[in-house]
């Protein structure tokens, strides 16, 4: 990126300026003088005809509470005032039904006397692991035993359910 001089000249002087204004303005500037200042907290002049009230001092005991609200209801207003001509806030939205459950593909067993891994939806788990919306169970020599959400339990033997064509 390229910075032209004059762009340059013309921000520096900008900045130049700001400073010299607000020193002039924070340090060097006269006071004003003390009758173009306002007054503060001082009492509104009282015509001939008023008198002037003594300092009423309210006790917060005496004050009464608000009404009370009843939330349960709809309110008492016919129209709704965030709805905007013929709108309607009665929407009848179907309930989507839940998705079906997949079951998890299990791609490869390493199975051990020590160790049991299983490569399952392109992450490597091990049994009490997650996969998906199952949990794995049990992993055999050939098959990977997962516990589904409903309680039951779902078999899937190496490149059973969910596969898609043949593994590239």
């Amino acid at each position: 990126m390229t910075v032209r001089r004059g762009h340059l000249v013309f921000a520096l002087a900008a900045l130049a300026a700001a400073v010299l204004y607000n020193v002039w303005y924070f340090v060097l500037r006269p006071a004003a003088p003390a009758g173009s200042r306002p007054v503060i907290e001082q009492p509104l002049p009282v015509s001939a005809g008023q008198v002037q009230p003594a300092a009423v001092v309210a006790d917060p005991l005496l004050i009464p509470a608000p009404p009370p609200v009843d939330m349960a209801s709809p309110p008492s207003w016919r129209r709704d005032p965030f709805l905007f001509g013929d709108e309607t806030r009665r929407v009848v939205r179907q309930a989507a039904p839940a998705p079906p459950l997949v079951e998890p593909a299990v791609r490869s067993i390493l199975y051990s006397a020590s160790r049991r891994l299983a490569v399952v939806d392109g992450r490597i788990v091990g049994v009490g692991d997650a996969a998906g919306d199952y949990t794995v169970v049990e992993i055999e020599q050939g098959a990977v035993v997962f516990a589904a959400p409903s309680g039951g339990r779902v078999r899937v033997p190496v490149h059973g359910p969910g596969t898609q064509g043949p593994v590239r």
